[in-house]
Order: C-alpha cells, then structure tokens, then sequence
C-alpha cells in the first residue's frame, strides 16, 4: 500500500479515535451527571417522605400526650363513667383529631372503652387482634418511655400506632392503665405527600417483596410515561424492617441536550473532513509524489544491483538533501564493491580454521567452554535425551605453579587432556573449563558405565610420575533426570559432587577443616586415628560391596572420619570413665548425635553429612536415639557406618571394656541383625568378611571377654 493512502487512512482512523474519545468523554460525563442527580433526588425524595411521616408520628404522639396525661382519662380507667364515653368516644371526637381508632386498656390488659371512625367491622376487628396478640399498650415502651409511636401494616394497609401510659395531669400518680390510638395512612395522607414531594408512595410488607435492592433506581413505564422507582426498607413497632417503601418519580427528560450535543458532534465530523481532503491535496503534491520518485528509483537500483545510478529531485528541502546523500551513497558502495572484489581476489579465509580457533582450548587442543555451552544449548532444545555430566578438577595444580613453574602446570594439564582423550570414547565430548577443570559430556551409557570410566581415569592418572608432585584428579559426575532437565543444573550437581571427593584430598585445603576436626576428637576422647582409619577402610570396602556410587563412596569415607565429632562436646570426664555411665551420665553421651549434627550443618565442607551424623545411633526397630527412626527411614549410609562402627567397637579394646574375639562379634552382628542392624548390609558385610577376611591393617584381639555396647 503506498505511504500517501497510509497516511490517508491515519489520519482518518486518528480522527475517528478522536471524536469516538469526545463522544464517549462527554456521554460518560453526562450520563454520569444524569445518574448522579437522578439518586440524589430520589435520595431527597426519601427523606422528605420519611420527615413527614416522623412529623405525622409526633402530632399523634401529642394528641397521645394530651389524652392520656388527663386526669378523666385517668378517672376513666377506674370507674369506667359512661359520661365520658358518651362525650369522647365518638366519631365526631374521632374525626376532629383525624384518628380511626382509640383504646384504653387498664392493668390488667382488660379494653374498657373504645371507639372507631371510618373503619370496616373487619378492619376494627383486624386492629383489636394486632393490638392484643402484639402487647401494643405495654410491650413496645421501656422503662423510660411513657408513649411511643409506631408504623405498621395490617392486611396491607399501612397505620400508625400510638400507644402511652395513662397518669394524671401532673404525672404524680401511678399509671393505672395505657392507651392506643391509631390513625390510618389513607389517600389523603399519600396524596399530602405526594403534593410536597412530587413523588408518588406505596408503603407493602416486606413479606410481599422477593427481594429489595436498596440504594438501586429502576426504570419503569406507567400510562405512557418513564418513572424512575427505588425502595427502601423501613422499621416497625418491633424495630424491625418489615415495610418497604417505594417512591416513584417521573423520570427527567434529557433528549433536548442530547439531541444539540450529537448536532455538534455532526457539524464537528464535517469540517474535520474538510479540512482532512484539503490538507491531503496539498501534502500530495507537495511531499507524496516526491516521496513515491525516491521509492521509484531505490527499487530500480535494487532490481538493477547498479549502483552507479543517481537520482535528481527539485527544491530545496529535507528530500532533495536526502536525494544527494543517496547518491554520496550508492556511489561508495561503488567504490567498496571494487576495493572487497581486489581483496577477494588477493586472499581467502579459512571459515572453518577461525570457527575451529573459536572452539578450542589452544594449550590441550580440547574443546573450550564456549563449545561446551553451545552442546549444552543443543541438548536445552531436545526432548527425552539421556545423558551423563563428569566434573574433573586437578587437585594442587596451584602449588605446582608456585613451586616449579606454570610450564610444569601447563604440562601436567596436557597429561591429564592426554589421559582423558584416551580413556573416553570419540563420541564423548571433553572441554577444558577455566583454570584447572574439565567437563566431559557422555551419552548412550548407563550409570556403571560412567563409573567405570571415571575408575579408568584415575586409574591412569595415577600412573604419570614424570613431575615433581604427584598428579591425581577430584572428579563427581551427574545424571539427567526428570529432575535435572537443564544441562546447567546436571553439571551443577557433578561439581558439587566433585567438591566432595576434593575434600578427602589430604592436599585439598578444605581438607584443612576435617583434618582439624579430626585431630581435634581424637585428643578429646577414646577416639583414636587407628579407630578412624579401620572405620575408614571397612567402610570403603562394605561401600564397594554394597555398590554405592562414587559419589556415595565419597560421602561414606567422609562419615566414617567424622560420625563421632559430637564427642568434642561431651566432658572427658564422661568419655574416659572406666566405670560402668550413670543414668545421667548415659544421656549426656546420647546427645553427641545432635551436637555432631549442628557442627557439620554450620560447617559448609561438611553439611551434607550432617542427617547421617545424626542418624548413626539410631536401631533398625526405631530403639535407637535420638530420633527413634525406624527401618528405611534412617538415612543409608547411618545404616551402614552403624555396622561397622559396631564391628570395631566389639573388636578392640576400649577404656571401658576389652575387645572380643572375631566369632563373637559376628555371633552379635547375626544376633542383632533385625533388630539394631539393617539384615541386609549384616549380611553383605558377614559375606565379605567370609569371601575376603580383613584388611591387615584390622587386627582383631583374641579376648573372648563380652561385648558392653557403647
């Protein structure tokens, strides 16, 4: 579509934006006006109704007062005089003081003498039923009121009701007795109303009406003519909202100011046209057709490809100095056509050399990392692909460099490349990390696979002795999963695997930390390092069988040095005592579990340990402490350090007992296999015992004395 009929249709849709915003700015405004003023008017209407039904409740009230506050009236009620029947129970008395009914009850609730004006015989038998079953006369005053006055409804006429206490002209006489008086709400009254308010009123039960939406003005059609009505709840002589009151107004005519304002909005279309086609006519000739030569001749040089075309436009404007720098510019593309045709000529480069270049590490001939991440936005992108991550880091490459030079580190990295080159497949991918690390990138394999990989590496690592120090590798891998769909969060867990490993480097600086624990229980209590090390080794060998992970393996070595660091906080007194624990005493070294547990949980080399720290005390019938964990909810490994910790406490002498024979610690593994051990890792362990017998560093005491457990 060429731009002049775009800008055409622009400036009409923006046009038609803009009265469609006048027109509905003002309608809002305007209806809102109308609805506004519409409620406060009905709100008015209200008040004025309910005013003058309140003023009707204070005459009658008064005429109450007058009567009932006289002293014949009070007489009346005693005695009973027919003279005063005769001269005020009467209609003429009745239509005088404009009342339909009054009453006089004594004490008792007895009507001695009443009298009617303009009522039906249902009507007044209506009205002395309602006054008896609803106490009129005394239920509806307190004890601080003489007279009250009510709205009701009764068989769908709306009265009021007076009712006060009966005492004589100077109130200084005990009541003896009560009247009621009720005056009818007719059409006199409605039409009183109506004349003041200019607004017609029906008073219903509540009961006759589904539902009353207070405060909501509708709109209705009576005779021809549109009536706005609301209704409103209103309180009885129970104090209850039982009447409705309905106000019908007729609705204000505002079709004149709708009628002048869409005159307006015409009027106002028609010059906003106008000057739209003027205005259109002379942006055509003056900018459009000078636009649409420009357009003309940049397809033309395109469909062309010959940039030594120019272009000539008249005037002296924005578009002619536009015109020139078109020309300036197909001119130096020209000139750059030629000069990049020379160099094309001259030379060629090697697409392939600089992507290879820009994907490997120049000193390993690896892959880099950039490669690396480019696989892992690859793999981001597939679905359901099964793959392995291996995170390897090479442990005291630092204090190579420092001591013997970066070129001696820089060949040890080589040797390592070499070595992983060697040992994974060629389809496996391995890039060299920054630093000392690699990432190796494996597919198509299962878990003890990788396993065996990772064994292969080390394995071979351990054979390069050509440098001062000793070359060896940490190494943690990571499986994807459900859970680990990124290939950022599978790498994430080999590291901290591989973190792990590099902890039980006695190198590794973080090592520091359990080297110092370590030494630490060790001077503290009972705990000696040739108990660490035989703990260490039978749990390395129990681990193999069991065929923990690498990584398991790592944590396994890691808890079989450290599962009695709670021990440091225990008093020595307690730890070295030869003599059988006290009570007391025997509670305070079961708490070394839970203080194990808070010194590897704030210790951040050793807080994955720290459940299996906790744990190791516990039984596999859930006697154990301090948690009372039972079978498969005690944490594996504490199932397993638990066995073999067991194992060399029965096996060597201690400062509270002395070690038993070989037999006898397996007579008590057996005995207690189900109860205080997992069966299964008793029996694997018995089995290996059986198939492989001790580690010689394991020298079991030949004492047969019996076993006290710890």
């Amino acid at each position: 579509m060429k731009l002049k009929y775009k800008t055409m249709i622009i400036a009409l849709c923006s046009a038609a934006v803009l009265l469609g915003l006048t027109y509905g700015i003002f309608y809002g405004v305007f209806y809102g006006y109308v609805d506004e003023a519409q409620k406060n008017q009905i709100d008015k209407d209200f008040e004025m109704v309910e005013m003058i039904i309140e003023n009707e409740k204070e005459n009658l009230n008064s005429i109450l007062k007058d009567w009932a506050y006289w002293d014949d009236t009070y007489n009346f009620i005693n005695d009973r005089n027919p003279a005063y029947v005769t001269a005020n129970l009467n209609e003429e008395s009745l239509e005088n003081l404009s009342l339909n009914m009054m009453i006089f009850i004594n004490q008792t609730g007895e009507v001695v003498g009443y009298g009617d004006f303009g009522l039906t015989n249902e009507q007044t038998a209506a009205l002395m039923e309602k006054i008896r079953q609803n106490n009129f006369y005394t239920g509806l005053l307190t004890d601080d009121e003489d007279t009250k006055t009510n709205l009701m409804i009764l068989n769908g006429q709306p009265y009021l009701f007076a009712s006060g206490r009966v005492n004589n002209s100077s109130l200084t006489a005990t009541s003896n007795g009560s009247m009621v008086m009720v005056k009818t709400v007719d059409d006199e009254m409605t039409a009183y109303i109506e004349a003041l308010t200019g607004a017609n009123v029906e008073l219903r039960e509540a009961g006759e009406v589904v539902n009353v939406q207070e405060n909501q003005i509708f709109k209705r059609d009576f005779a021809g003519k549109p009536y706005l009505t609301a209704s409103r709840l209103q309180g009885d002589g129970n104090d209850e909202k039982t009447i409705v009151m309905t106000i019908s107004r007729i609705e204000e005519n505002y079709s004149f100011i709708k009628h002048q304002f869409n005159l307006f909005m015409a009027s106002f279309v028609g010059i906003l046209l106008l000057l739209l086609s003027i205005d259109y006519f002379l942006v055509n000739r003056y900018f459009f057709e000078r636009i649409e030569k420009l357009i003309a001749f940049t397809k033309e040089v395109g469909l062309k490809r010959d940039t030594r075309l120019s272009i000539e436009i008249d005037g002296q404007d924005e578009l002619k100095t536009l015109a020139v720098s078109i020309n300036q510019m197909l001119k130096e593309i020209d000139q750059a056509n030629q000069n990049i045709k020379s160099n094309i000529a001259k030379s060629k480069i090697d697409e392939q050399e600089i992507l290879f270049l820009s994907y490997s590490d120049p000193l390993t001939q690896l892959k880099n990392r950039d490669y690396m991440k480019s696989q892992f936005k690859v793999l981001s992108q597939q679905q359901g692909v099964h793959y392995f991550i291996i995170m390897c880091d090479v442990n005291g490459l630092k204090l190579t460099n420092d001591a013997f030079g970066h070129q001696e580190g820089d060949q040890i990295l080589i040797a390592v490349s070499n070595v992983l080159r060697r040992v994974c497949r060629p389809t496996d991918i391995i890039s060299r990390w920054p630093g000392d690390e690699f990432v190796i990138l494996l597919k198509a394999l299962n878990q003890e696979e990788v396993c065996q990989i990772i064994k292969d590496i080390s394995d071979e690592i351990e054979k390069i002795r050509v440098f001062h120090l000793n070359v060896s590798v940490a190494m943690g891998y990571a499986e994807s999963s459900p859970d680990l769909i990124r290939p950022e969060d599978v790498l994430n867990l080999a590291e901290n695997r591989m973190y792990r490993n590099k902890l039980m480097e006695s190198s590794s600086s973080r090592n520091a930390t359990i080297r110092t624990l370590a030494r630490t229980l060790h001077e503290k209590s009972t705990e000696t390092e040739a108990h660490t090390m035989r703990i260490s080794l039978l749990s390395k060998a129990l681990g193999s069988r069991l065929e923990l992970r690498k990584d398991q393996l790592d944590e396994l070595e890691l808890l079989s040095l450290l599962h009695d660091i709670g021990k440091i906080g225990i008093p020595e007194y307690i730890l070295d005592k030869p003599a059988k624990l006290s009570n007391d005493e025997w509670e305070i070294i079961k708490t070394h579990p839970e203080i194990g547990y808070r010194i590897a949980k704030s210790t951040p080399a050793l807080e994955h340990i720290a459940d299996y720290i906790l744990a190791h005390h516990e039984k596999f019938d859930g006697s154990g402490y301090p948690n009372r964990l039972k079978a498969q909810n005690i944490p594996y490994l504490g199932r397993i350090i638990t066995v073999v910790d067991s194992f060399d406490v029965m096996t060597h002498s201690r400062s509270y007992k002395k070690a038993s024979d070989l037999s006898y610690a397996i007579k008590e593994l057996k005995a207690c296999s189900g109860t205080q051990f997992d069966p299964e890792i008793v029996k694997t362990f018995l089995k290996m015992i059986e198939e492989e017998g001790l580690p010689v560093e394991l020298e079991i005491s030949k004492s047969t004395n019996n076993l006290e457990n710890e």
